[in-house]
């Protein structure tokens, strides 16, 4: 049972951190708090860890380009416009991918090895991992 107000997919949609489902993970358009403002979590685990958000940035481009590229190549559009326009909606598009990208990875990532939120006390916590593992 979750004691979260909104759920891991609004949250991971409205670029949430990804323990607390509240706090924003990005400050601008491309920075991001080095912690939630709201839990307290530290973002960045270790040294590389967003590489695999590489992974989830090319899945979104390929989601996001293949409709318009095949768009484009049924209406038989040339070669150097069909490139332009691809290259435009990278371009335009970048922004989201690289944001959703990086949240995406670190709610996959919670979900795989979680962490506790950093609000809750050590005997929270305990009580919390024996609930858990007790279901």
């Amino acid at each position: 049972m979750s004691h979260h107000s909104r759920s891991r997919t609004a949250a991971l949609l409205q670029l949430r951190c990804p323990v607390c489902l509240e706090g924003n993970v990005f400050r601008s358009l491309l920075t991001m708090h080095k912690r939630c403002p709201v839990c307290g979590l530290h973002f960045e685990r270790e040294t590389g860890y967003f590489l695999n958000a590489m992974f989830i940035a090319y899945a979104l481009g390929f989601l996001i380009l293949a409709p318009t590229a095949l768009a484009l190549y049924v209406a038989q559009v040339p070669t150097v416009p069909f490139s332009l326009i691809l290259m435009g909606e990278v371009f335009v598009l970048w922004p989201f991918v690289f944001r959703y990208s990086r949240v995406g990875w670190m709610h996959i990532d919670q979900l795989i090895d979680p962490r506790q939120d950093p609000r809750t006390t050590p005997a929270e916590q305990e009580r919390h991992k024996a609930h858990t593992t007790a279901n």
